[in-house]
C-alpha cells in the first residue's frame, strides 16, 4: 500500500536537506497527530541509528512514546529527574528503570527512538563510556571473587538483601548470587563450584525456583552515579574542603543554626560513603565526584543520530520555566543551610542546551509558521496538514464525508484496530457504493484497489488526488 506523505514534493525535499545536513531544519503546518508519522519516516529515509525527539512536557512525551509504538517497537521513553527533589521517585523505582533502561540501550550500541523532554536535557551525567565500563559480563566457567563481587554490586547500586524480592536487589548465600537487575524483567542465580561460575538462571521471584539455563549475562549499574575507588575519595576530600569553608561563611554572618546543618549533613553523607552504607542518593553531589560531567545530548554519536524538536517555542519556555524554578529554590534552600554553593550548578543552562540542539541534523516541527527568537533555523518547510473529525461513533458523518472526498478526487486511508475490524469496515463501506478493500483482508484479487491511510486522531496531508477515486 502506498504511503501518501511520501508522495509530497515538499516531502522529497526535506529528506533530501536532511540527507545532506543542511539543518537546522524547520517544518511548518504540522499537527500532533500527523508529527509522529513524519518523525518516522524521516528517520527511515535517512538511515541514521538514533533519533532523539524532544517535547515540552511529560505528558506530550507520553503521548509521542505511545504513537511510535504504532510504528516500531524500538522506541524508548527517558523521563526527566525531579531537578529540585533529587530523592524524590514518587511512582517508586519506575523512573530510575526508565532511564537506566534508555542508558543499557545507549550502551549495546543498536540504534532506536529515544523521547524525552526540555528538562531531560538539562542534568548533568556520568560519560556514558564510563557506565559502559562498569556493567559486569558474567559466563559459564569465569572465576568470582564473591568479596570483590559484594563490593562492586553495592557500589553500581544494588541493595544487599538476605533474598532478593524485587528490582535492584542482590544477595548471597553460600556459592548462590542472586541479583535483580532494573533492566530484565526477571532475576538471575548464578550458582559457584568453588570459585567458577557453574551456572546461570532465571528464576521465579515468588517460588525462588530455577527457570531458564543461560550462557552469559550482562549487569548493568542499578544507579545512574556509579563511581570507583579513585572517584570517590576525591569527591568526599572536595565535599569536606566546600563544607568547612561555608559553614565558616554561614557562622560569619552570624547563622549557627545553618552552619550547623550543613556540617551535619555533609558529615553524615561523608562517613556514610566512607563506611560502604551510604551509596545511593548522589545525584545531587554528581559534579564533587565527577567534575567532567555530559550532558543526555553527548550520549548520542555525531553523525549517527538525528534530533526532533517539537515546537521549539514550548521548549525554551519550558526550558526557562525550569531554570528560574531551580535557582529560586537553590538561593533559599542555600542560605539555609540544605547544600554547598557547588551544588547550585547541577543545571546546564537553557540557552546552552538550545545552542547544542541546532545542528545540520536537527528538524523543528512547529504548528504555525512562526519565528524562532535565538534559533537558527537554515531551510525552512511547509507540509499542509488538516485535522479531520474525530466522528464520535458517528458512521453517518464518516460516510458523508468520505462521499464528498470521493466526489473531489480524493484517496483516503483508514487506519483500524484489527484487520478484521478492517475488513468488515471495508465490507461495510462499499454497501454505500463507496469502492474500498483492506490490505490481506479476504476480498477477492479482482476486487482490490488501492487503499489509503488516517492516523489515530486524524491528519488529511492534502494535494494528493488521482483521476480515479478510491478508499
Amino acid at each position: 500500500m502506498e504511503n501518501p506523505l511520501l508522495e509530497l514534493q515538499e516531502y522529497d525535499n526535506l529528506v533530501q536537506a536532511l540527507k545532506k545536513e543542511k539543518g537546522p531544519l524547520q517544518v511548518t503546518g504540522t499537527l500532533d497527530s500527523q508529527k509522529v508519522h513524519l518523525m518516522y519516516e524521516l528517520g527511515e529515509e535517512t538511515g541514521v541509528p538514533w533519533k532523539l525527539v524532544v517535547t515540552y512536557d511529560d505528558t506530550r512525551a507520553k503521548e509521542i512514546y505511545d504513537d511510535f509504538r504504532n510504528f516500531t517497537k524500538q522506541v524508548w521513553l527517558y523521563p526527566a529527574k525531579d531537578l529540585l527533589f533529587y530523592s524524590a521517585d514518587i511512582h517508586g523505582n519506575l523512573m530510575t528503570r526508565q532511564r537506566i533502561a534508555v542508558l543499557k540501550h545507549l550502551m549495546e550500541e543498536k540504534g532506536g527512538i529515544i523521547v524525552t523532554t526540555m528538562d531531560g536535557l538539562m542534568d548533568h551525567l556520568l560519560p556514558l563510556q564510563f557506565l559502559k565500563e562498569q556493567a559486569i559480563t558474567v559466563e559459564s566457567g569465569q572465576v568470582i571473587d564473591l568479596d570483590l563481587w559484594r563490593q562492586r554490586l553495592t557500589a553500581m547500586g544494588y541493595e544487599r538483601m538476605a533474598q532478593v524480592d524485587g528490582m535492584g536487589q542482590f544477595s548471597i548465600r553460600g556459592g548462590i548470587i542472586d541479583i535483580f537487575p532494573l533492566t530484565e524483567d526477571v532475576p538471575f542465580r548464578i550458582e559457584l563450584w568453588d570459585d567458577e561460575v557453574d551456572s546461570i538462571r532465571t528464576f521465579d521471584l515468588e517460588s525462588q525456583r530455577s527457570v531458564e539455563q543461560l550462557d552469559e549475562v550482562t549487569i548493568y549499574p542499578a544507579a545512574e552515579v556509579v563511581l570507583d575507588k579513585t572517584q570517590l575519595d576525591a569527591g568526599i576530600a572536595r565535599l569536606r574542603k566546600e563544607e568547612k569553608t561555608y559553614e565558616k561563611a554561614l557562622r560569619d554572618q552570624h547563622k549557627p543554626e545553618e552552619a550547623h546543618r550543613i556540617h551535619s549533613i555533609i558529615e553524615e553523607l561523608s562517613d556514610g560513603l566512607e563506611e560502604g552504607w551510604k551509596i545511593g542518593g548522589l545525584d545531587a553531589y554528581i559534579r564533587y565526584f565527577c567534575p567532567d560531567t555530559v550532558s543526555f545530548l553527548e550520549y548520542f554519536p555525531r553523525g549517527e543520530s538525528v534530533v526532533y524538536l517539537d515546537e521549539p517555542a514550548r521548549l525554551r519556555e519550558k526550558g526557562e520555566t525550569v531554570e528560574l524554578e531551580f535557582r529560586e529554590s537553590m538561593v533559599h534552600r542555600l542560605e539555609k543551610g540544605y547544600l554547598l554553593p557547588g551544588q547550585t550548578e547541577l543545571l546546564y543552562p537553557v540557552a546552552e542546551v538550545l545552542a547544542r540542539l541546532q545542528k545540520p541534523h536537527t528538524v523543528m516541527l512547529t504548528g504555525l509558521d512562526q519565528k524562532l527568537p535565538g534559533m537558527k533555523i537554515n531551510h525552512k518547510f511547509s507540509i499542509d496538514v488538516k485535522n479531520v473529525n474525530s466522528y464520535q461513533n458517528s458512521f453517518e458523518i464518516l460516510i458523508k464525508d468520505l462521499t464528498r472526498w470521493k466526489k473531489e478526487g480524493y484517496r483516503v486511508i483508514l487506519l483500524s484496530a484489527s484487520r478484521t475490524r478492517a475488513s468488515r469496515l471495508a465490507s461495510d463501506l462499499r454497501e454505500y457504493d463507496l469502492r474500498a478493500y483492506c490490505p490481506d483482508g479476504g476480498e477477492d484479487a479482482g476486487d482490490r484497489e488501492p487503499a489509503a491511510h488516517s492516523s489515530k486522531t486524524g491528519g488529511d496531508h492534502g494535494h494528493l488526488r488521482q483521476p480515479s477515486p478510491w478508499l
